[in-house]
């Protein structure tokens, strides 16, 4: 649990140092002059950075939750039908709220696939399914 702690805080760490960097960026570019050119890119990348920092901060908003969830004991239990998400799952995504099941039944009703979390799937050998409370 102290591995997942730690990499959760990694992470946290990483975004809001990349949430003050669009936010730093953005104030040098617009104090800039340019051409129609320019303030056309400008005003792009300052769009692409909006994007981006909204999908930081809700990434960043998971990661404060599932930290939350370790403290208080609840973390690696899905939310929606209270079984223990498999290790694998969160060695992939740290800041899972559901199991496999219960996320893939999610996003074929709703027809989506959360952006920040297709970044941290990472692939695994084959190795039996695993819980949190075999570890401990």
């Amino acid at each position: 649990m102290e591995d997942i702690k730690k990499l959760l805080l990694k992470m946290r760490e990483e975004i809001i140092r990349d949430i003050n960097s669009i936010r730093e960026s953005e104030h040098a570019e617009h104090n800039e002059v340019g051409d129609e050119y320019d303030l056309a890119s400008q005003e792009r990348e300052r769009e692409l950075g909006i994007i981006m920092s909204a999908q930081e901060k809700n990434k960043l908003m998971a990661i404060e939750e599932a930290l939350r969830r370790i403290d208080e004991g609840t973390y690696g239990y899905c939310e929606e039908c209270g079984e223990k998400i498999s290790k694998q799952r969160l060695k992939a995504v740290p800041f899972a709220t559901l199991c496999v099941s219960c996320k893939a039944k999610k996003e074929a009703k709703e027809g989506i696939f959360t952006p920040f979390e297709e970044e941290e799937i990472e692939t695994f050998e084959e190795e039996p399914e695993e819980t949190l409370e075999e570890e401990e």
